[in-house]
């Protein structure tokens, strides 16, 4: 059987037929960063995701995928991104600010709550190629841990 997601609101119940395991979303923050390349002021949004919840024995394991966007002060067209692009040596950003870390707030199947961050390793810009929105091409990196 599929997993499948009820919303309630703005929480959600997730339940993972495979592994009975039902996992209850008490919070999420996205990652935000802001940054200045060639001009462009973008601020970069990546929401966490879970994916998968599995306990083993006493221990879970959390598997969790990000989503991102770009907005920009200025959007203009250009070539679109390609996976090619990122052979290309990426531009230099001028500044770089983590507004916030991305954070997820699980109750899990047993009563106890795992908090789940998301940090960015690197991140690596292509402003000569833009998205489907005209921002910036980028590429991020990101680490997880939990609490």
């Amino acid at each position: 059987m599929p997993r499948t997601w009820i919303t309630l609101g703005i929480r959600y119940l997730f339940l993972d037929w495979l592994h009975c395991l039902v996992c209850l979303l008490v919070s999420i923050k996205p990652m935000v960063i802001k940054a200045l390349v060639v001009d462009e002021e973008l601020t970069i949004t990546a929401m966490p995701v879970v994916l998968k919840v599995l306990k083993y024995e006493n221990n879970y394991s959390i598997w969790v995928n990000v989503l991102v966007s770009t907005k920009i002060n200025e959007p203009r067209p250009g070539p679109q991104c390609n996976p090619v692009i990122v052979m290309g040596r990426p531009a230099k950003a001028e500044r770089i600010e983590v507004v916030n870390d991305g954070v997820l707030r699980l109750k899990l199947g047993d009563g106890s709550e795992k908090e789940v961050i998301i940090k960015p390793t690197n991140i690596s810009f292509y402003p000569d190629y833009r998205d489907q929105f005209c921002s910036p091409c980028i590429v991020l990196n990101w680490s997880v841990f939990w609490r």
